[in-house]
């Protein structure tokens, strides 16, 4: 039982080890690209960008899923929107030429923001 056990965490620690290094890469790549593609010029996360529109615990608000779609259906998500935003991201994202990967980086690297 104790071998079995043993066994199994063992297991467990080697399958997460590799997945925490490889989230935290994809964090940081996300980091990475909302400095490279400005996003900071329209958001503000902990003090720094823009006023108009703070990122700051937008995770606690929305999933992953949720960020996705901001980044590939911008103009369907402002559409369900109560208010009008003053600028409008669907107008500035199909600039940025985001790819899936890209994607996946910003929305992982937004979903540290709680």
């Amino acid at each position: 039982m104790i071998r079995h056990l043993t066994l199994v965490i063992g297991l467990v620690a080697f399958i997460a080890v590799p997945v925490a290094a490889q989230d935290a890469k994809l964090v940081q790549a996300g980091k990475r690209l909302y400095e490279s593609k400005e996003c900071a010029k329209c958001h503000l996360i902990a003090g720094k960008g823009n006023k108009i529109s703070a990122l700051d615990g937008v995770a606690s608000k929305h999933s992953a899923a949720e960020l996705k779609k901001w980044l590939t259906a911008t103009a369907e998500m402002e559409a369900a929107l109560d208010h009008k935003p003053k600028v409008k991201m669907s107008s500035k994202i199909g600039l940025m030429k985001l790819t899936d990967a890209d994607v996946d980086a910003l929305a992982a690297y937004l979903m540290t923001l709680k």
